[in-house]
């Protein structure tokens, strides 16, 4: 016999599809943050780049954890770029951008990053989406959401 499914909530989307809301609302949010423009070079199409690698849930969606570089800046450039030239780039982040470095080393030897005691499941995604969605516009919020989740979101906001 087969377990039955539950019913769930067809303004819902599947779990992995409000992962890629969070990621997206998240990379909007920092691009925002820093008013689409490269930190490193001032150049308006940018992409966003987590200081700490993504797959630290514990910092994942923190703004914070967020620059935003050009595409050069960000994987191809050998002196200043966190993919080719690490040492490079912490050099450059911490003459240009002190307080993000500390925050980065502060964040690392402690070991914050590293602590998630929670379950990545759809409630988990829907909170963060829902405390993401105050950094972007709503034009935006409804293009990567989706209309009908959306509407789901608001409707349903405490």
């Amino acid at each position: 016999m087969s377990k039955r499914k539950r019913k769930t909530d067809p303004n819902i989307p599947a779990k992995k599809r409000l992962r890629e809301i969070a990621d997206r609302l998240w990379s909007c949010a920092v691009r925002n943050d820093w008013a689409n423009r490269c930190a490193v070079c001032g150049l308006r199409r940018c992409e966003a780049h987590h200081l700490i690698p993504r797959h630290n849930q514990a910092t994942r969606y923190e703004l914070r954890n967020g620059i935003a570089l050009c595409a050069k800046h960000h994987q191809f450039n050998k002196d200043v770029s966190p993919h080719q030239n690490a040492a490079g780039w912490m050099q450059w982040l911490r003459d240009h951008h002190p307080t993000i470095e500390q925050w980065y080393t502060a964040t690392v030897e402690s070991g914050d990053h590293c602590r998630f005691s929670g379950t990545t499941n759809e409630p988990y995604y829907i909170s963060v989406i829902r405390e993401l969605r105050q950094y972007v516009d709503i034009g935006d919020f409804e293009r990567i959401a989706g209309l009908r989740f959306s509407r789901w979101l608001e409707d349903t906001d405490d």
